[in-house]
């Protein structure tokens, strides 16, 4: 069964999209949260504890099968802060909560032993997270399957992601990764999921002086059909409505805008900063995106993020600011993306 594994930072947007996702969504996305830490945080105790309050209130029955990452602290604080990160998630949301993430590829020692008393404590499997270049030179899986055996997992019980990154050329990153996906399918992973992320970096936008709407290719979808020989056995995996492994700097007053997933393509709404500063723009942005072309047919019904649009089309509810508005577009994104998976495995 193909499933979709978004790769989402632990950001409040992502966080109050997966809360409001649809039960379809919440059984069929398998997320990946990376635990980053915010600009004024200076512990990983609060980052921590933000994190699992996160959890509690967007995944408060264990709905949706969630996998947390705690590497990306280690750039901010030091390796020991992943680990002890680790620790206190461990600690403060019990059994069953979550899959750990290791990175096969630069694991330590030290990496393995904390993993292994997580999934102990958790009593869960594992999520191995290979990440490019390595990846494409994967041709014997025995350095991932010692990693297993370190940390007391199965094989069945560990999902592997392979993690392309930012993707330039479906093509070329194609041919890479299928080398790999023949040997590694030889063996009983829990599943085997194909990764990568198209979204354009921040830098590449500036404020519009004028409403606008500019296309961005979503080239993951292109690198998905070009696998499509192993969609029986790899599922899919993206960076939803974000750059990879980019955390956009703090806008204080950002521009209206809306990232909206159109089949192959996001069309990226931007609307000029109003003079008022309370974003009434946003609700025209929203009434020229539900009388365009790009609007679902099912409307307001698609997503938790499409009624909240059509919402503030009518000016029912408040313009809301950039959190509503990343929340709105990754749960319409979340949505289409199981609508096409949905649909790619029909006969």
């Amino acid at each position: 069964m193909t499933v979709y594994v978004a790769i989402l930072s632990s950001r409040k947007p992502n966080m109050l999209a997966l809360e409001n996702a649809s039960e379809l969504v919440k059984q069929s996305v398998r997320p990946i949260i990376e635990v980053v830490a915010g600009s004024n945080d200076t512990e990983i105790k609060a980052v921590a504890r933000r994190v699992v309050e996160y959890v509690r209130k967007s995944n408060p029955d264990g709905s949706i099968d969630l996998a947390l990452d705690t590497a990306p602290l280690a750039d901010v604080f030091g390796p020991e802060s992943a680990r002890e990160a680790l620790r206190l998630l461990t600690a403060g949301l019990g059994h069953y909560s979550f899959r750990p993430v290791l990175h096969a590829d630069r694991a330590t020692g030290d990496d393995l032993r904390e993993i292994r008393q997580a999934v102990i404590e958790l009593q869960t499997g594992v999520c191995l997270r290979v990440g490019a270049p390595f990846v494409y030179t994967l041709r014997d899986p025995h350095l991932l399957l010692d990693q297993l055996d370190e940390i007391g997992v199965s094989i069945q019980q560990a999902d592997l992601i392979l993690d392309c990154g930012y993707l330039k050329e479906p093509s070329t990153t194609g041919d890479l990764v299928a080398i790999p996906l023949e040997h590694l399918l030889d063996h009983p992973w829990q599943s085997v999921t194909v990764a990568a992320g198209a979204f354009p970096p921040p830098g590449e936008f500036s404020p519009p002086s004028k409403s606008t709407t500019e296309r961005a290719p979503r080239r993951e979808a292109d690198l998905w059909r070009l696998l499509s020989s192993f969609q029986d056995r790899v599922s899919y995996g993206d960076y939803g409505v974000d750059h990879p492994g980019l955390i956009p700097g703090k806008d204080n007053w950002p521009t209206p805008n809306l990232r909206y997933t159109v089949q192959q393509e996001w069309k990226l709404y931007y609307w000029p900063k109003g003079n008022d500063r309370r974003n009434s723009p946003f609700f025209d942005l929203c009434k020229v995106l539900v009388k365009s072309p790009d609007w679902p047919l099912e409307g307001a019904a698609f997503s938790w993020g499409d009624e909240q649009i059509a919402r503030a089309a009518c000016e029912e509810s408040g313009p809301g600011g950039p959190t509503q508005w990343k929340a709105y577009s990754l749960s319409h994104h979340l949505a289409a993306i199981v609508k096409m998976l949905g649909e790619s495995s029909q006969p």
